[in-house]
């Protein structure tokens, strides 16, 4: 089985409360008639994190309005899937990714995750081999920033290769589950409520580790709502 992340952007005028509305019925219905699909799950960036506007980062190309997450048989047939996203969509970036699930958020089919999602694309620094960067981001950067933040659920994906013309050069894909206070809360982001010493703390450590493998000119931060449409 091999995982699919398609990052889209939304037909011009579609809200983020109406494409949630689509991908949840007509692009879900599309995707799980084919056989190809085992399983599925939808992000978007609705009303329903519009407290987490403030934490958007787009420096060098849009945020993605939704994630579509599709576990295949197979990713040679996912030119079936693209067909399908292009009649709801104007931009899809398609990747090949290995996921690690680190932490596993809680959840259940056909409704929405608590909380929020974080989805940060990320490129690592050209200076680090392809091993390096591994080893930092997986052995040492992953347990620091579940240790420091509030998150209770966490996915690293790295791409393999990309899938549609469209699609950036990111090394990798992170999927950071929150709690919904975090939106708007650094406290409460950075593990910290009614510690401000603590919440620096947490904040330059977070930083201190980032700036060791990521570039800081080409990554992406965008909060969602999840939902899981067949797990």
């Amino acid at each position: 089985m091999e995982k699919i992340i398609y990052l889209v952007k939304a037909k011009e005028g579609v809200s983020g409360d109406d494409f949630r509305a689509q991908a949840l019925d007509e692009i879900s219905q599309q995707f799980l008639q084919n056989s190809n699909v085992q399983k599925l799950r939808i992000s978007v960036e609705d009303s329903d994190v519009a407290r987490a506007s403030g934490l958007k980062h787009d420096k060098f190309i849009q945020t993605a309005d939704a994630v579509i997450s599709v576990f295949v048989n197979t990713a040679n047939l996912q030119s079936e899937l693209v067909g399908v996203l292009e009649s709801y969509t104007r931009r899809i970036e398609g990747y090949l990714v290995s996921e690690s699930e680190v932490m596993v958020p809680p959840g259940k089919v056909g409704a929405r995750t608590e909380g929020t999602v974080q989805v940060c694309c990320l490129k690592k620094l050209d200076k680090l081999s392809q091993e390096d960067f591994l080893a930092v981001w997986r052995d040492s950067h992953g347990p620091i920033a579940c240790g420091i933040q509030s998150t209770f659920g966490y996915r690293q994906n790295l791409v393999i290769r990309k899938l549609t013309d469209a699609a950036e050069n990111h090394s990798a894909i992170v999927e950071e589950h929150f709690p919904a206070d975090a939106m708007d809360s650094p406290h409460v982001f950075f593990d910290a409520v009614g510690d401000d010493a603590k919440l620096q703390k947490h904040v330059e450590e977070m930083t201190t580790s980032c700036d060791r493998f990521i570039d800081n000119d080409r990554i992406n931060v965008v909060h969602m709502s999840e939902y899981t449409v067949r797990a």
